[in-house]
This record gives C-alpha cells, structure tokens and sequence, in this order.
C-alpha cells in the first residue's frame, strides 16, 4: 500500500526549472512539493572548450581575411571601362582639394575614378603612391597603372602629383587649375623629368 501511494505521488508530480538558478517540483495541483537553489560550480573542461572554440573562430577570421585579399589581389579589372569613366571627365574643372566631378585635384579625381570601379585608395597622392606594385620600367607600364610627379618641391614631400597612364605615352591627370583635367604625353613633357614612381594598383 506504501509503494502504490509513493508511485502514485510520484506519477502525479511534475519537475521544473525556474530562472535564477532554481529548482522546484510541484504536484499536480501545482503545490511546490520541494524547491531547491542550485550554484553552479565551474566546469574547467567546459571553459578550456569555450577557449578552443575562440582560438579557432580567431584562426578563422584571420583565414577569411587573408582570402578576401588574395581575391581582391587577382580580381581582373576592366582597364577599359576604367579609363572610359576617366575620360567622361575630361575638361573638368581643377578644384584645390575637391574630390566630386564638380571640381577635382589630381588625387582627388584619380580616387574617385578608381572607386567606381570597387577599389579604395587613400586621399593624397603621396599616400597613393605607397599602395600597389612598383613598376621599374617605363616600357612595363600597362593601362589604368598610375603614375606620380614630384611637381612642387616647396611642399618638402616626395611627391605632389598623380595621373592614370592611358597606354601609348598617354595619361589623364587634374592638371591645374588654368588647365584643369587633361591627357598629357608622359615623354614629350615637362612631366617626363618630373615622374618618381609608376605603381600597378590593378591587374
């Protein structure tokens, strides 16, 4: 008779867990039979797991980074397409720091052009010389490569001047402002004496 009343109070008695870390057991009319608050004791091998898990999610981003640049790297650009966006521009108005087609700088319009094609470069033509590919000969240089001047020595910079190599001795540049934004020859110019570097940001 005992141990049908215990299975009978057993069957008819329901366990539940509660926030705060608190466990109860109610019966069937819902009265708490026993309630209990548990502490939690710290699980090393759970938390050396949770370790593990970040170490590799850290490892993982790192990868999916590296991946994104090696695609940027070998993305294949249309050099056409870019140059015929450079060229919309031409006869535009030369705008000491401007960076919209309203009125550019030579870095100014070399970024913006560049940018519409997917790729970031920094402001200044200075800090876009330091991104790419040096290129060390003149007879190397491919459409869409830019090329940098050193046009004002006052500035105490290595270099003061960007353009977009066009291909057959050509490039497209934010000139001045008397001149504005133009297509010179890079060795039938005064730029031919003034050019420091050629980088390749695109392949």
């Amino acid at each position: 008779m005992n141990k049908l009343l215990l299975l009978i109070i057993t069957l008819n008695t329901f366990v539940f867990a509660i926030p705060k870390n608190t466990f109860i057991i109610k019966n069937s009319s819902g009265k708490v039979v026993k309630g209990k608050h548990i502490q939690h004791i710290k699980n090393v091998y759970y938390d050396d797991l949770i370790k593990e898990q970040q170490e590799i999610l850290a490892q993982l981003n790192k990868l999916e980074k590296k991946r994104k640049k090696l695609k940027q790297k070998d993305k294949i650009y249309d050099k056409t397409a870019l140059l015929k966006n450079a060229k919309q521009y031409l006869g535009g108005k030369y705008v000491w720091g401007g960076t919209e087609p309203d009125g550019f700088d030579c870095s100014g319009y070399v970024r913006y052009v560049y940018n519409e094609e997917g790729i970031n470069l920094p402001r200044t033509a200075y800090e876009q010389s330091q991104v790419g590919e040096p290129i060390h000969e003149l007879k190397e240089l491919s459409q869409g490569d830019l090329l940098f001047f050193l046009t004002d020595k006052s500035r105490g910079i290595p270099v003061t001047h960007v353009g977009i190599y066009m291909g057959k001795d050509k490039f497209i540049h934010a000139a001045s402002r008397r001149k504005g934004i133009i297509i010179s020859s890079l060795s039938k110019s005064k730029y031919a004496k003034l050019l420091v570097k050629a980088t390749r940001v695109i392949q």
